[in-house]
């Protein structure tokens, strides 16, 4: 019952339905901070990295904190999703063995409940432009194609790291300094122009990378990331979500007897 494809995956979710509101249970559960930390998380991100890099390190960008939001939304996303979702198999032992169902629920689960933020933070930045007169409301509907794209990857990286967890679980040791490296090499806190070109062929295979520009060109800069760009993240994002299942729907087959 743990292995299925993308058509049983959307015709079997009331399951994640189920599974997203009991972790919005347990998160409400005795927990005020549980509730609210995934948005002022990013929030005292952004002020931190506005005042260590714009007033200290002066970057020379015009509104520097609208130009890093545009990029941490996105990435703030990521982690906290990876973050919840990576033990969200491990941790559920008892479930996953009296209870056969498609495993990869559990992971997706977390993705959709870290979604919720991730979506208000979202409109809320939008708001604020808009009411600062520097959101262009022509290009805006345009932002739902990078939405679309980095839930498919966030949901592939979980899913697929929480697979690896069951299995091995030394990659919680070491996800933080990923992450930590992942940041400073991804465009978000500089320019891309300020690299001058030394890791334009890592952002040319970053998808993070594709969809923080492609944030930033529509929310901050107000201009289109162009056709191909547009329709390339997502058709992409796809793919390697289809392969991501494809692999936890191999990998998983008796998941029970290694929980």
């Amino acid at each position: 019952m743990s292995t299925l494809g993308l058509g049983e995956l959307v015709g079997r979710r009331t399951l994640l339905i189920v599974l997203v509101e009991r972790q919005l249970r347990l998160r409400a559960k005795r927990s005020v901070v549980g509730v609210l930390w995934p948005i002022v998380a990013p929030l005292l991100l952004l002020v931190l990295y506005a005042f260590v890099f714009g007033r200290v390190f002066d970057i020379p960008v015009d509104d520097y904190p609208a130009f890093l939001f545009a990029g941490l939304l996105p990435w703030t996303f990521l982690v906290q999703a990876v973050h919840d979702g990576l033990q969200s198999i491990s941790f559920e032992p008892d479930l996953v063995r009296r209870a056969p169902f498609p495993y990869v629920y559990l992971p997706l689960a977390r993705v959709v409940v870290m979604a919720g933020p991730f979506v208000l933070l979202l409109v809320g930045f939008v708001v604020w432009r808009a009411a600062v007169g520097e959101l262009d409301g022509a290009v805006l509907p345009l932002v739902l194609l990078p939405l679309f794209a980095v839930v498919l990857l966030v949901s592939t990286i979980t899913m697929l790291l929480a697979m690896i967890d069951v299995f091995n679980r030394d990659i919680r040791y070491v996800l933080n300094n990923v992450f930590t490296v992942w940041f400073f090499l991804a465009p978000i806190v500089y320019t891309q122009r300020m690299t001058q070109q030394h890791l334009v062929w890592l952002e040319r295979v970053d998808p993070m990378a594709w969809v923080i520009t492609q944030f930033r060109d529509i929310l901050y800069w107000g201009r289109s990331p162009g056709t191909a760009a547009l329709i390339g993240l997502p058709v992409v994002s796809l793919v390697v979500f289809l392969l991501g299942l494809a692999v936890f729907r191999r990998t998983t087959v008796g998941l029970a007897k290694y929980v």
